[in-house]
């Protein structure tokens, strides 16, 4: 781990802190939710004291199924593995919505309102028409052509489950195997090949839809 981002986060970030002891301390089995920080166990200091020994104890926590403990944060985009489920599915959802919104504001015939309506909500038809369509920018060009078969409010279900996958994929593996059974299920399709830069074109866009709009108290964990 980078000592220095290690020092700061210790020093000045305690909410990034406490997200990291969460994360460790959740069995790889949890489906909802994280222990209060404040009641943590021992292990996960112990933990991150065996990591950054380069003595990870990984043996011991796959026979309780517990992932190894993963530490190395520096990279910031590898925090979206701290989000808790409820946020990641939001970010998903909201995402989708985002890099189709456009399209969703173009839907005129009433058939095709009211089914985009019933496939995302009405909360996220509205966001679509009064400030989706105006984010994300360039990043839309990356997925405009893809599964053009498929009616639009499951495109936007199936690329917003699709982004913070793309992202993972430049992680290191442990962590990734952490973090993709906490995003909802894929509706189908494979991941597209993209390049390093355009996937950090996506993973800024997740960035700012994140903190503007699913989960802004989630801002002291980025930078």
């Amino acid at each position: 781990m980078n000592k220095g981002f290690f020092t700061d986060v210790l020093a000045s970030r305690p909410l990034l802190w406490e997200a990291m002891l969460r994360a460790n301390s959740r069995p790889a089995s949890a489906s909802e939710g994280f222990p209060d920080a404040s009641a943590l166990p021992g292990e996960a200091a112990a933990s991150l004291l065996s990591w950054l020994a380069g003595r990870p104890d990984a043996a011991r926590r796959e026979q309780r199924g517990q992932h190894a403990a993963f530490w190395d944060y520096a990279e910031e985009s590898r925090r979206l593995a701290l989000l808790d489920r409820e946020t990641l599915a939001a970010l998903c959802l909201v995402a989708g919505v985002a890099l189709h919104a456009p399209e969703i504001a173009c839907a005129l015939r009433r058939e095709d309102v009211l089914t985009l309506r019933s496939g995302i909500g009405e909360d996220m038809y509205r966001y679509a028409l009064c400030r989706g369509r105006y984010q994300l920018g360039s990043v839309r060009r990356l997925f405009a052509g893809l599964h053009p078969s498929l009616p639009l409010a499951e495109r936007c279900a199936l690329h917003g489950s699709m982004a913070p996958r793309l992202v993972a994929a430049l992680w290191p593996e442990e962590l990734a195997e952490r973090f993709l059974p906490s995003l909802p299920p894929l509706p189908g399709g494979e991941l597209p090949s993209f390049s390093e830069g355009e996937i950090r074109e996506i993973w800024n866009a997740l960035k700012k839809l994140l903190l503007k709009e699913v989960a802004p108290s989630w801002a002291p964990c980025f930078k």
